[in-house]
């Protein structure tokens, strides 16, 4: 009875072990997809020629047809130094899907324009570079500034960015949330640490 009992209360804490590191292990996991995944933010922003809006005193809409050029600028912020993602190429596409991409405006392959490898590599500073040009006339403007923008890395893998009429959602705006949250609680208690020298000193 006392080697059974003996075994049954290794075998439990053994047990409690196991339990205990997968729980640390999927919370970990959770973490890091919900938070820091992929370790960087990916945005962008239309610039445009052929309409002076500030002139006209409007965008443009449908029944205009001067002829226009758009390109897509884009920004990547890194969240996580360890992450290393050499960016490959920018692309406006439906989708990011390889097989079935859908419409394709346009795609600036970044490492054929000479852009150097440390100058699109994630971890570090902001990265910014532009997208490809896309020609075509004033009455697709609302069209095309909507339009989904990707990077691929040089892995293969797509990352939408967040721009006009492509906004977070999901995860990726729960992690967007949080982060900003715990941006303006270290701001706040920055601030706190701040006055609190200032008025004991």
């Amino acid at each position: 009875m006392a080697l059974r009992s003996f075994l049954l209360e290794t075998l439990a804490i053994f047990l409690g072990d196991v339990l205990a590191v997968g729980f640390i292990a999927l919370a970990s996991s959770w973490y890091w997809r919900v938070v820091k995944y992929p370790g960087f933010r990916v945005g962008a922003s239309w610039s445009f020629t052929g309409w002076d809006h500030k002139r006209m005193g409007r965008f443009p809409t449908a029944s205009d047809s001067v002829p226009m050029t758009f390109t897509p600028n884009v920004s990547v912020t890194s969240y996580d130094v360890g992450v290393k993602k050499v960016i490959h190429s920018v692309w406006v596409r439906e989708r990011a899907d390889v097989y079935d991409p859908g419409t394709i405006l346009g795609h600036r392959d970044l490492q054929q324009t000479g852009i150097p490898p440390e100058e699109r590599t994630t971890g570090g500073d902001l990265l910014k570079f532009h997208g490809p040009t896309i020609a075509c006339p004033a009455s697709k403007f609302h069209e095309v500034v909507n339009y989904p923008v990707f990077i691929e890395t040089s892995d293969g893998t797509f990352y939408k960015a967040e721009s006009v009429g492509n906004q977070p959602t999901g995860i990726i705006r729960l992690r967007y949330r949080y982060r900003n949250a715990r941006h303006k609680i270290k701001q706040q208690l920055f601030s706190l640490r701040g006055y609190i020298r200032r008025r004991f000193d």
